[in-house]
């Protein structure tokens, strides 16, 4: 039976622990999720799985062969999801005894997706899945390895599960956490009366005369002393008390509605018998559509149904297409030639925004950009990194209309779920391309969806009035015809199957 064992294992990065591992099982059948924060080593633990990386301190025992997929970006001649879905293939093909599977479900569409998990589902070895997309996780997996605060733990069931396990944590450390400073509170309440007791006995009572003052000296003495001696071990008691420490909570965002530039209207973006294309390509036709302000839209379909040239052909004002003239558009599509890389991060975004400097560093935090990168230089950092850093100048800037292009793919779930609470209070219209179902979910208040030449709209889909219908006429040249006995037999024929179409 293929099996991992990790015990008392630690992982550096310049000298500084990355991550520590207390103890870590897997056995052969397992299928067990990896989660953290972008950064927090997901990755670097499958390098040391892999046996690509052998700088560590610590037990490490892998007991099989392993085959590990790693992250996968678009190149000239593949998609990203093209690129993972052959890799995907090909791994799955060797039936190997281990498999690791970097974030395999980026660029995915929904079939896609459904392959993916049915592919994963089936698979009888022992998996490891690094991976943010939430709907991948709770489908496929029976075990979660979580990092946090740079420790891996292990959870049972699947991220859901752990999620429950986590909050129930966090609220009973919480819990414990007030306890612990209200019974702190306590004792040095009582310790300065105590004190304060002391020094009163010490001075004595004000109606004393000199020889009551004199002959009580030595007794009230040795009782003030009593009482600061036990004063002292209130002290010491609290201070031999377990610590507990204060949970890690994040921050909420508060948007205010005037933060952002007013829109005035009725509708955003209006569609009208629009047909779009891709070169010569038809990818819809005659589409009507309205977005109104405040909606949050979600544009949905396979890869390379015309969800990203949608987005483009509203920016571009083609024909059949009406953006408002109030719309203040922030546009976020990955494309990081946009930043200039001679600036800091802070300046970046600060440039960016007319937010409160609060609410940026919170936005920026919670999408992981802490602080530590505020004077980093935009040309030092990495291409996820890069990715987060626009899509923050965006959601922060001076907008009133959101188009997001899958903002999705390089972020962590607590960033999603950051992302996700600051697009459900953002005051202004929201237009989004996303694969990350839990996402949509959370976010979308409607949705468009792509689908064979056709855009499919809730808003439009109504009971339509029934056209007005042949059937009572001919039903009755029919009945007329049956009474004539030299009706011919064949024009009866053709009134029926006439009279049978209408009906349906």
């Amino acid at each position: 039976m293929s099996e991992i064992n990790m015990m008392k294992l630690e992982k550096l990065i310049n000298g500084r622990p990355l991550f520590t591992v207390a103890h870590l099982v897997a056995n052969g059948g397992d299928r067990i999720g990896i989660v953290g924060r972008n950064g927090a080593g997901k990755s670097t633990l499958a390098h040391l799985l892999t046996g690509t990386d052998h700088d560590y301190h610590g037990q490490l025992i892998v007991d099989g062969v392993v085959t590990y997929v790693a992250q996968i970006a678009a190149s000239n001649e593949q998609s990203g999801g093209q690129a993972m879905m052959a890799r995907v293939r090909q791994a799955l093909s060797v039936r190997p005894e281990i498999l690791i599977l970097d974030e395999p479900s980026s660029n995915l569409d929904e079939p896609h997706q459904a392959w993916l998990i049915k592919q994963l589902q089936h698979y009888h070895g022992l998996l490891l899945l690094i991976s943010h997309d939430r709907h991948l996780l709770n489908a496929v997996t029976t075990q979660t390895w979580a990092v946090r605060h740079g420790e891996f733990k292990a959870y049972p069931g699947n991220y859901a599960a752990y999620r429950t396990q986590l909050d129930q944590q966090i609220t009973s450390q919480q819990a414990a956490y007030v306890r612990q400073n209200r019974h702190q509170h306590d004792l040095k309440l009582a310790m300065q009366a105590r004190h304060e007791k002391a020094q009163r006995l010490r001075k004595g009572n004000r109606r004393m005369t000199p020889s009551e003052r004199s002959n009580s000296k030595s007794l009230r003495e040795a009782t003030a002393a009593k009482l600061d001696r036990s004063a002292k071990k209130l002290v010491e008691r609290g201070e031999r008390e377990a610590k507990v420490t204060k949970p890690f909570t994040t921050t909420g965002f508060k948007l205010v509605a005037t933060d952002f530039p007013a829109f005035t209207g009725k509708t955003v973006v209006t569609a009208t018998n629009f047909t779009l294309r891709r070169q010569q390509q038809v990818l819809l036709k005659q589409a009507t559509f309205q977005i109104k302000p405040g909606e949050r839209v979600a544009l949905v379909g396979p890869n390379g149904s015309g969800k990203t040239t949608l987005l483009t052909a509203i920016l571009a004002h083609q024909a059949g297409l009406n953006l408002a003239p109030a719309a203040k558009l922030g546009v976020f599509k990955q494309d990081m030639t946009a930043l200039d890389g001679q600036l800091t991060v802070w300046q970046t975004v600060r440039a960016a925004s007319q937010l409160p400097d609060q609410t940026v560093r919170n936005v920026m935090g919670a999408l992981g950009l802490p602080a530590r990168f505020y004077q980093q230089s935009v040309a030092s950092l990495s291409g996820g990194e890069l990715v987060k850093l626009q899509l923050v100048a965006i959601l922060v800037g001076n907008y009133n209309v959101l188009m997001l292009d899958e903002p999705t793919n390089y972020l962590d779930v607590d960033a999603l779920d950051a992302l996700a609470d600051y697009l459900q209070h953002y005051p202004g219209t929201v237009i989004f391309v996303s694969h990350d179902t839990t996402f949509r979910t959370q976010v979308a208040t409607r949705q468009l969806t792509f689908d064979q030449q056709r855009l499919i709209d809730p808003a439009r889909v109504t009971v339509k009035a029934a056209a007005p219908s042949d059937l009572p006429l001919l039903q009755f040249k029919y009945d007329q015809m049956m009474l004539d006995p030299s009706a011919d037999s064949a024009v009866l024929q053709a009134l029926r199957a006439q009279i049978a179409a209408a009906k349906g």
